[in-house]
């Protein structure tokens, strides 16, 4: 028997995540807790940690409730029946986890609570070397998947790797990611500001990369590259926006293969749009399982042409459209090759510029990634209990 609505017509609707650091799932997360309108759905985010920076979008957003789990080491297993009492404290309809092992916790939680709509989320799939205890995890959530409605990827990628690990094809939608036109606003001060702090003064080309500084994003593939272009263009500047664990060892190697002051580290940055907005070519170096990229995508609505790597979702964004070059991963003289035949031709680059531009519009705005759940939410919601 399906359910009835709701008597005030609103579904309950609770988002898992780790945590609300400054990543591109945790961004995604964020962004639908915001968009879903609050006349149709109540919303609770719910971290296992807080404290981390995207909490400031959500802790005054109308509608949202933020809660923290807490807990207190990696082996705590407690989550588990604090999720489940959370559950049905609120009389969830659907519960929907971002990210290991967020997702074991709140699978588990759903199936004790009784929760009626459980959906998985297949994010970006980076799997270089991830460790004992994310396999463990990731083993035990392919079990409960079968438990699941259905699995999100955000990547026809994603979908067959989805697929790969034996989930049913019929349970796999793919809802892209979207960025919202409040993410990429920038003004004309801010972007020259950035292009100051990297010694860019005018007419000097930018190149650069948003991406967490660990192994799936390649950046000593960029940093190679990067060399290569500053033969050619002296008077080429590198910009590298995130952190991570390989930032020591990444700045060394730029000094060690002759960039030195030309390329900037500058960490992490809540708004991203300065930086991305001074770039003449944003790169992505990815040699592992991208999925949807949100730089990339921010990148596009900024008007920025794009160098990606032919891995994962990446060759998806250039299906109808041709907003950079595609190369293949592990390169550098092949990125390099691409970076330079853009900053060598005004017209290729303002071309891109202009697909990518359109591309976003039509198809990643996160009002299209907002609808796409909202659809699904209703349609698992009405047929709830058919698998």
């Amino acid at each position: 028997m399906r359910p009835p609505m709701p008597p005030d017509g609103k579904l309950k609707v609770v988002l898992a995540v780790n945590d609300l650091r400054l990543g591109g799932a945790e961004r995604q997360l964020v962004e639908l807790a915001r968009g879903l309108d609050k006349a149709r759905y109540r919303v609770t985010v719910v971290t296992l940690y807080p404290g981390q920076p995207l909490e400031g979008e959500l802790a005054a957003e109308p509608g949202v409730e933020l809660v923290s789990l807490r807990r207190r080491h990696r082996f705590d297993p407690s989550p588990v029946w604090r999720m489940a009492r959370l559950l049905r404290e609120r009389q969830a309809h659907i519960v929907q986890p971002f990210l290991t092992p967020a997702t074991f916790f709140a699978l588990v939680g759903a199936l004790l609570a009784g929760t009626p709509v459980r959906i998985v989320t297949e994010r970006c799939g980076l799997r270089l070397r991830p460790g004992l205890g994310s396999d463990i995890y990731r083993f035990l959530e392919d079990r409960l998947t079968r438990w699941a409605q259905a699995v999100v990827a955000n990547s026809e990628a994603g979908r067959r790797y989805v697929v790969s690990r034996g989930v049913a094809a019929h349970k796999v939608r793919v809802v892209y990611n979207g960025v919202s036109a409040e993410r990429v606003y920038c003004t004309e001060e801010e972007r020259e500001a950035v292009r100051r702090e990297v010694g860019a003064e005018d007419g000097t080309p930018v190149v650069g990369m948003v991406a967490s500084l660990q192994p799936a994003k390649d950046y000593p593939t960029f940093i190679q590259a990067a060399a290569l272009v500053a033969r050619e263009v002296p008077t080429a500047r590198f910009l590298a926006v995130g952190d991570g664990p390989l930032r020591p060892q990444l700045e060394a190697m730029a000094r060690e293969v002759g960039l030195g002051g030309r390329m900037a580290f500058v960490g992490h940055q809540l708004r991203v749009a300065p930086y991305i907005a001074a770039m003449d070519v944003a790169v992505l170096s990815s040699c592992d399982h991208e999925g949807c990229s949100n730089f990339l995508l921010e990148a596009m609505a900024l008007g920025r042409p794009i160098v990606a790597t032919d891995v994962g979702g990446n060759p998806e964004l250039f299906r109808d459209s041709q907003p950079g070059l595609l190369v293949p991963a592990r390169s550098p003289h092949a990125l390099a090759g691409a970076v330079l035949a853009l900053l060598r031709d005004d017209d290729l680059r303002r071309r891109c510029a202009a697909e990518g531009l359109a591309l976003w519009r039509r198809r990643f705005t996160v009002e299209a990634m907002v609808s796409a759940y909202d659809a699904l939410y209703r349609e698992l919601w009405r047929w709830r209990g058919v698998s």
